[in-house]
């Protein structure tokens, strides 16, 4: 069990036009197990009933700021990070609703584990209404995290809990917007031992969000440049075609390559790994194997169960019954 007073949490969550949903979220964290916490919440210039909802709280451990103007979610954060004072900060996004045992767990952890800075769980979608969607799962140990990171975010955002002076050190970068916790999470994680816990500590909402073409294409610049930035552990130079190629696996609805060049992209990819031991080979392999069977799942090659096996990317070690069935089926 913990020692409370010396494992003070600051439970960072930043708030814009969430008058939906801000309440039950504030519940959730005041209703924690593990008591012993800061609550800083920054309303990042809301227009609705959010203040009025936030201010209507008169629980000591909440620390409140109102932003008049509107800074955007990276400067918010950032914010955060500087107005904390834990020594572990957990993220919490104003939509969606934390389990009893979210900050106790996730506590416990770290502190049983000091080498370990980022720390996030899975987690149950839910919509608008606060019915269950769906499952979302995410690699539990650092291996597979690494590994799983190099193609997209392994950590679900508002699950984390990380090491604050870590935290600090990296902070959320502007020249990362819409994408910036994947730019932070992959430097931890590229520096550190990192782990989800198997638990679903969090509801995480999914309801309708409209996200301008103008904020779509800067996340997609955002993810590149994380890109460029995981796949220069293996490579000295990163042309723009191998991160196009990347890319198309994180988003396939973006793909116009052909087998053959995203083949050779993941084949470069295990061949450099097996020379710099980045990650580790094993796991690599088994990832690479995965996204090569659902890149070809989803093409319209009438071949792909013959260029799935012949394929230098797959390996009876890593056979799996079911994509040679689906491939077969396509």
């Amino acid at each position: 069990m913990i020692d409370e007073q010396k494992n003070l949490i600051t439970v960072l969550m930043p708030v814009f036009n969430s008058e939906l949903f801000v309440k039950e979220a504030i519940e959730s964290i005041l209703n924690q197990s593990h008591q012993n916490f800061e609550f800083l919440i920054i309303n990042d210039g809301s227009t609705d009933q959010s203040h009025a909802i936030i201010s209507s709280f008169s629980d000591s451990r909440i620390k409140y700021v109102n932003n008049e103007l509107n800074k955007g979610i990276v400067n918010t954060l950032n914010e955060g990070l500087m107005l904390s004072t834990g020594r572990y900060i957990a993220r919490m996004d104003a939509d969606d609703i934390a389990m009893p045992d979210r900050l106790s767990k996730q506590a416990a952890f770290l502190t049983a584990n000091p080498s370990y800075k980022l720390c996030g769980s899975r987690a149950i979608a839910i919509d608008a209404n606060g019915k269950e969607i769906n499952n979302l799962n995410r690699p539990e140990h650092s291996a597979k995290i690494k590994v799983f990171n190099l193609f997209r975010n392994a950590f679900l955002h508002p699950t984390i809990m990380a090491d604050a002076e870590v935290l600090k050190k990296f902070a959320y970068s502007e020249d990362f917007k819409y994408a910036e916790d994947y730019f932070l999470f992959s430097q931890i994680t590229m520096a550190y031992p990192v782990a989800n816990l198997n638990e679903r500590l969090l509801h995480y909402r999914i309801h309708e969000q409209s996200i301008t073409s103008k904020k779509r294409a800067e996340m997609v610049q955002s993810e590149l440049k994380t890109t460029a930035y995981l796949l220069s552990f293996l490579f000295d130079k990163v042309d723009e075609q191998s991160l196009l190629i990347h890319h198309s696996i994180l988003r396939p609805e973006n793909t116009g390559f052909s087998s053959h060049e995203v083949e050779a992209h993941l084949t470069n990819i295990l061949k450099a790994n097996r020379k710099k031991q980045v990650f580790d080979q094993k796991v690599l392999s088994k990832q690479l194997q995965k996204d090569w069977f659902n890149y070809l799942l989803k093409s319209d090659n009438k071949s792909s169960l013959n260029k799935f096996l012949k394929s230098g990317l797959f390996t009876f070690g890593n056979l799996n019954v079911k994509q040679i069935v689906k491939l077969l089926l396509k």
